[in-house]
């Protein structure tokens, strides 16, 4: 009688803990819908109020950017999938899509795509690749490396490719490598259809710029001025040269060789980073060790601090002749490329 009634109090306090969990799980379950809930209706809500020119969402995620900006990547983004055949595509900052024309690779015969972006960094490139290049089998991939790209977070850069390309899982990704809550809202909101549809928008005019298909923007500036000033130290994010390593080896697991290329700078400005030195032999070094080709061409060019830039560091059309002319060299002196 006695362990008859031990099992049944044994049964029953085991009846009463399961209810109390059970219990407890629908308390979380409900607790999370509601914030689930709050945190949508905040979305919504936010996406529908205007403060001036830009919705409140805009305001607090910090994003205040419209589809078909000045940087022109909605129609670079847009026009990509039906570019064709590509034997080269470009991956970096604005130094990329001002600094690759694809009219002269097309004048050695080859075809080539411009997937550079405002102030993008490794970290950007990296996703950006990750989401565009699985539906291409380009031979070469080349990333442009400027040390401004690598001492920054990549978020401008998030910013301007969540507005301008659709949602998706890499974009996603992208914005949680930012570490930037405002980010990650935006990024949201837009997989939810609360921002600014970028399929429906036009990619407006700018002023002073041309756009030649293929992802590049060509200006008729020329730099009026040398730079004066005391030295600046900026310092290589260890963050961006890891991605920057992923990015290549991401690249090569899809068959494609890979290249870095720093491209020239007028030579006052580089006098004005204290620290280049460095930051361009720790970036050399990473490519020694996982064997990627690194061109800096501030080692071999020297082209006209005035006529040869757009300003202190971006090239001119003169310049992106030069360099462009000595890339292709060199890659085919390399056997990166074939002979013509």
């Amino acid at each position: 009688m006695i362990k008859v009634f031990m099992l049944t109090k044994v049964i029953l306090t085991q009846n009463v803990v399961q209810t109390v969990e059970k219990k407890q799980e629908v308390e979380e379950i409900i607790a999370v819908a509601v914030v689930v809930s709050l945190y949508g209706f905040a979305l919504w809500s936010s996406s529908k109020i205007r403060v001036g020119d830009h919705t409140l969402l805009q305001h607090l995620t910090g994003n205040p950017l419209a589809p078909g900006g000045r940087y022109q990547s909605l129609r670079r983004f847009r026009e990509f999938p039906a570019a064709g055949k590509t034997d080269i595509i470009f991956f970096g900052s604005s130094h990329g899509y001002r600094g690759f024309d694809p009219r002269i690779f097309a004048e050695a015969g080859l075809n080539t795509y411009n997937l550079s972006s405002t102030n993008q960094t490794p970290l950007n490139s990296f996703y950006l690749a990750k989401e565009v290049l699985p539906s291409r089998a380009p031979s070469l991939v080349v990333f442009e490396v400027y040390y401004g790209s690598l001492i920054i977070d990549g978020l401008e850069a998030q910013r301007d490719l969540a507005v301008n390309m659709p949602a998706s899982w890499n974009m996603m990704q992208m914005a949680l490598a930012t570490r930037h809550i405002g980010a990650i809202n935006f990024s949201i909101a837009k997989a939810l259809g609360l921002v600014a549809d970028d399929t429906t928008a036009q990619q407006r005019t700018i002023p002073g710029e041309t756009y030649v298909p293929g992802g590049y923007v060509e200006s008729p500036r020329e730099r009026s001025k040398l730079s004066v000033g005391g030295k600046m130290y900026p310092q290589i994010d260890p963050r961006q040269l890891d991605y920057l390593e992923e990015a290549a080896a991401l690249v090569r697991s899809m068959g494609a060789r890979v290249v870095w290329v720093t491209h020239p700078l007028p030579s006052d400005h580089v006098e004005r980073v204290g620290s280049y030195p460095h930051m361009s032999r720790s970036i050399a070094e990473l490519a020694r060790r996982i064997d990627v080709p690194y061109w800096d061409f501030n080692d071999s060019m020297r082209l006209d601090p005035l006529r040869d830039f757009a300003d202190f560091h971006h090239l001119s059309s003169a310049g992106v002749r030069q360099f462009n002319a000595a890339l292709i060299e060199r890659l085919r002196s390399s056997g990166l490329l074939p002979a013509p």
